[in-house]
């Protein structure tokens, strides 16, 4: 199961890379079409383009959470294959702690929030 989901995640950086989502007919936010709202996932698809070409300064313009987020969903990668690959799931890391999980909550609530008031602070985390 883990060889698949590498094997997914693989092809869909090959495609982030190849496709810039800004130029190609990408699903586009839902939240966003019917409310007009950011959600916290807008900007995700063209922050992950920029971020595998090393634009990290455009990566957080376009989603600054999706820009964060992405070195802890590395180390979880690299926890994971670890794990897989000594036989014993390594469950010691502050992935697994509650605090963790409650600031992640926490964060995205407060990001969604302040990227969509008016006023500059708004739009600076708008994508």
């Amino acid at each position: 199961m883990l060889v698949l989901s590498l094997l997914a995640a693989l092809l869909l950086a090959a495609l982030y890379f190849r496709l810039d989502p800004a130029q190609y007919p990408f699903p586009r936010c839902l939240v966003h079409t019917l409310t007009g709202l950011h959600c916290p996932g807008c900007g995700t698809q063209r922050a992950v383009h920029a971020l595998l070409h090393g634009r990290v300064g455009q990566a957080i313009g376009f989603n600054l959470l999706a820009a964060l987020a992405t070195p802890v969903l590395v180390v979880g990668v690299m926890e994971e294959l670890r794990g897989w690959l000594s036989k014993r799931p390594h469950r010691n890391s502050f992935l697994y702690r509650p605090w963790f999980g409650w600031s992640v909550v926490i964060f995205t609530v407060l990001f969604t929030v302040l990227r969509n008031l008016p006023g500059s602070l708004g739009a600076w985390l708008a994508p």
